[in-house]
């Protein structure tokens, strides 16, 4: 792509994207993948296998929901959205763009496909887990380490091989619910998330006009 021509589709963006609102389902496709991924099974008191329910809540609010919603029982699993930041180990040269050529059959009209540079970052979740009793929680614990060998794939529309690392886990079990007769064990368990924020995709004629293209396939090398 000339200089020129690189610049003026540059600007032609910049201007686009400048009147768009920025509204993304990132955070929200990561969390529902993780959370469809984080099944947790133990063995109940019947001794039948058995699946413990997961909500999206950071340990405050669970424990709200706790007091709250009776039928909500332990074990249960909570997640909860941590920090984010750039990846700079694995993140993109400095390119703005990146185009190629493609001809639009209904328009009969040579067009180019612009995508603006993904960001390459690290995310954290933590996955509290919650029990009344050592048993089930040390099979919760076993189920959770099982699930990251040594990382947990966690696909999303955008993104096919994110990986997940388990980094540390901690005992919160000091923390009580109601009367002193009714402790609960908590222990939590912070993972990382490698993947990368998607730049937008655009159909670029060469009148200069720009449509933005939803829900295609992109691939990250």
């Amino acid at each position: 792509m000339k200089d020129t021509l690189y610049s003026k589709i540059q600007a032609d963006i910049k201007s686009y994207e400048e009147k768009l609102p920025y509204a993304r389902d990132f955070y929200r496709n990561y969390t529902k993948s993780l959370m469809d991924r984080l099944v947790l099974d133990y063995i109940d008191e019947q001794g039948g296998l058995s699946t413990a329910p997961i909500i999206f809540a950071n340990p405050e609010r669970a424990i709200a929901k706790i007091k709250e919603d009776r039928n909500l029982k332990l074990p249960l699993v909570s997640l909860g959205i941590g920090d984010i930041e750039e990846n700079i180990a694995v993140r993109k040269p400095d390119v703005q763009i990146t185009h190629y050529k493609f001809f639009d059959v209904e328009t009969q009209r040579a067009s180019r496909v612009i995508q603006t540079t993904s960001k390459a970052v690290q995310m954290q979740y933590q996955i509290t887990l919650w029990a009344k009793y050592t048993e089930d929680m040390n099979q919760l614990m076993e189920s959770l380490q099982m699930l990251f060998l040594p990382a947990l794939t966690v696909p999303t529309e955008n993104e096919s091989a994110s990986k997940a690392y388990l980094m540390d886990i901690l005992d919160m079990s000091s923390l009580q619910v109601g009367d002193k007769q009714d402790r609960i064990l908590r222990k939590r368990a912070t993972i990382k998330i490698d993947g990368y924020i998607p730049g937008r995709r655009y159909l670029y004629s060469n009148t200069g006009r720009i449509k933005e293209l939803i829900n295609t396939e992109i691939e990250y090398k």
